[in-house]
């Protein structure tokens, strides 16, 4: 038998991912890359989607699911500034946007720590009833 080669995702702005934790799986949309892919940062798909159907997101060209991406993670986090104006710099940044780093392993993981990771092109969610 031969073998195959693994085919590997390229991280998009406006791409979905599923975010896991433990058995908990949650939707969200990368909005902004960083480090040639090395580190990728993600918000809550329903925050990026502001309503509009996962299919008609999946339909719209590469470039503006990019623009729409970075223009809802901008929003979200103008939103909280003004509604923390007290708050210190970069707090609004860290209630709205997750950030995951490029492991040894292949994975992407929460920044800092070897929990929390990402699959690429995936909008699964799934939260556990037992907790």
């Amino acid at each position: 038998m031969e073998a195959t080669k693994e085919t590997t995702t390229t991280p998009q702005l406006g791409m979905s991912v599923s975010m896991g934790i433990g058995s908990d799986s949650y939707h969200e949309i990368i909005v902004r890359i960083e480090r040639n892919a090395k580190t990728i940062y993600t918000m809550n798909a329903k925050l990026v989607l502001g309503g509009v159907a996962l299919e008609d997101w999946n339909a719209l060209p590469e470039s503006i699911k990019a623009k729409r991406a970075v223009d809802a993670m901008n929003d979200q986090v103008e939103l909280f500034k003004q509604e923390f104006p007290t708050m210190p710099e970069g707090w609004a940044e860290k209630q709205q946007v997750h950030i995951y780093t490029l492991k040894g392993n292949g994975r992407y993981s929460m920044k800092g720590g070897n929990y929390g990771w990402i699959t690429l092109n995936d909008n699964y969610e799934y939260l556990d009833p037992s907790f």
